[in-house]
């Protein structure tokens, strides 16, 4: 029988508290490292390669990070990686220099990236068939809630000051707490699967762009947007709650939107966000003062059309694939997604920095404009499939494959399993009595991983004790 939300939320708080924790610190310290560095006089690309490196050490914790994982253990990869984040982030104060930033921006990016794939398989192991929709559902709302209050945060302190910096610090400290006194079981490994780029594209051309953009346009948001807010002349204050709409927008709208793509063509409601985000971008060239005084209302708006696109990317591999393949596909998805958000950051940057701050929402209008032309293009010439066939849209994070796992779409996987597992082997038969002396010890008793899985050895008869009796 499912379990209600309040139980499931009682049954998961430990792991839901460490994730709250963690997204709520590694937004509080993205936006302050790009407010800060300005304020330092930065150049605008060294303030884009610092948010850009982060996304570079974050790749390179989906790749490495399952095996870290597994050699070591979830509670200790957690306890590190958490401590070293939560150092690295005082560093960040101690140590003002573009190039020592971007370095610490790489390794946290790995540390966030592991600490991620540590929550997610926890998550998957407290989860069943019966609660897994329920699970996905309570963690993106928590996810989500943490990155918005994250920058909320920005307000305890002046950007100058250290506080801030210890406050994301002590936050990524308690992400540590819950998961280190849990009394749960650690989950089991944890694949390292991917699907290789040259396959993705050949399943989805469309997927494998929209991810693309995607990233692009998720980088420049987060690496650049307070950058964009400050140059514009908004306080501290007001850029906190400008890039907490752009996120809330995202949260709100995006499984409204993800279910509509359940009952139309999913590359059509992809056209149409996309449309919609390129007038936004457009638009603070048409009336700049109007969308200044309304900024929070103009970001809602965006965050809106820019947050669903990676789900909609996602949803529409899925339609093209096997259950068995939506994991490995999820894992070079995100390596997609993050490679390209590793541009976003230095676009916007640049672009503000030779165009002026309204430079930044162009850049999301030509990407839009690009992905929703290839859309447009893909509808009319690419592999069709009717909506009967499509999947079910699922938001998951942008994190770990770990989150597709948690997905109800991969159910089919562990029952197809449980089917197989229960089906006799037609090539089994039942082991000799002569045969089964070849799997004892000299005791006279056998292990039981042998029993039934050492093939007999085969026995000359000149040497089987038995020849003279078989004669």
């Amino acid at each position: 029988m499912p379990r209600s939300p309040v139980a499931l939320i009682i049954a998961l708080s430990a792991t839901l508290f460490a994730a709250f924790a963690l997204n709520s610190g590694a937004s509080l310290q993205s936006s302050l490292l790009a407010l800060r560095a300005s304020a330092e006089g930065f150049a605008p690309v060294y303030t884009g390669i610092i948010m850009a490196s982060y996304y570079i050490g974050f790749v390179a914790g989906i790749i490495w990070g399952a095996s870290l994982v597994n050699r070591v253990g979830h509670i200790r990869t957690f306890a590190a990686l958490a401590s070293a984040a939560s150092a690295i982030t005082l560093l960040h104060a101690v140590l003002v220099d573009p190039i020592t930033w971007s370095l610490f921006r790489i390794m946290t990016g790995l540390c966030v990236s592991g600490l991620y794939l540590v929550i997610e398989s926890w998550l998957n192991a407290q989860a069943d068939n019966t609660s897994r929709g329920g699970t996905i559902a309570i963690y993106m709302t928590v996810s989500l809630g943490g990155l918005a209050i994250g920058q909320l945060l920005l307000n305890g302190a002046p950007v100058s000051s250290f506080e801030l910096f210890t406050v994301a610090s002590v936050l990524l400290s308690l992400s540590l707490v819950p998961l280190a006194l849990t009394r749960q079981p650690p989950p089991s490994a944890v694949s390292g699967e991917r699907m290789t780029f040259r396959r993705l594209y050949k399943i989805s051309p469309l997927g494998f762009v929209a991810a693309s953009g995607a990233g692009v346009l998720s980088g420049a948001v987060y690496g650049v947007g307070p950058v964009f807010a400050a140059d514009l002349g908004l306080a501290t204050n007001e850029i906190a709650y400008f890039m907490f709409f752009v996120i809330l927008g995202g949260m709100i709208m995006q499984f409204p939107i993800g279910k509509i793509s359940d009952m139309v063509p999913r590359q059509y409601v992809m056209i149409f966000v996309l449309t919609g985000l390129a007038i936004c971008g457009f638009f603070p060239l048409v009336a700049p003062d109007l969308v200044r005084d309304n900024l929070t209302v103009w970001g809602g708006i965006t965050g809106v059309f820019i947050m669903p696109v990676y789900g909609l990317a996602v949803a529409y591999v899925n339609d093209y694939l096997e259950p068995e393949d939506i994991v490995p596909a999820s894992g070079g998805l995100l390596i997609i997604y993050g490679g390209s958000a590793a541009f976003g950051p230095i676009l916007g940057s640049s672009a503000i920095g030779y165009f002026g701050p309204w430079a930044l929402p162009v850049l999301f209008s030509i990407v839009g404009i690009c992905v929703a032309s290839f859309a447009m293009y893909r509808a009319g010439f690419g592999r069709r499939i009717s909506i009967e066939e499509q999947g079910q849209f699922v938001a998951v994070p942008r994190t770990t494959p770990m989150a597709f796992e948690l997905s109800p779409i991969t159910d089919d996987i562990s029952l197809n399993d449980e089917d197989d597992s229960t089906e006799p082997d037609s090539d089994t038969k039942p082991m000799d009595p002569h045969d089964l002396q070849d799997v004892l010890t000299p005791d006279g008793t056998a292990h039981p991983d042998d029993i039934g899985q050492v093939p007999p050895a085969e026995t000359d008869s000149t040497t089987d004790p038995n020849a003279d009796k078989k004669m």
